[in-house]
């Protein structure tokens, strides 16, 4: 009888962890464009935390879709931070590839 209990409540508990799991596989890719963003600025040698004002900057242009208005945000706010122009412009273009 015991063992039925174990069983039931270990299919149970894999299934609330299946469901808690899939919102994290759907909701990764949306991140993946602002992620290539930063990640470029990161192979350039800029301190990009996660969280930070370069990432803010780079979900501007993943935000906007990649219209010339959240580009040249996302590329102000870059060149803000100090990071050159010829680093920010591909970066904010990277960061609304879809």
């Amino acid at each position: 009888m015991r063992s039925k209990w174990v069983r039931r409540v270990s299919v149970a508990a894999s299934g609330a962890v299946a469901a808690g799991v899939l919102p994290l596989v759907v909701a990764g890719p949306a991140q993946a464009w602002s992620w290539d963003c930063q990640q470029y600025l990161r192979h350039k040698g800029y301190n990009v935390p996660v969280g930070g004002e370069a990432a803010k900057a780079c979900s501007i242009a993943e935000d906007g879709e990649g219209s010339a208005y959240s580009l040249d945000i996302c590329r102000t706010r870059l060149e803000a931070l100090h990071v050159k122009n010829k680093y920010a412009v591909p970066a904010c273009k990277k960061g609304a590839a879809r």
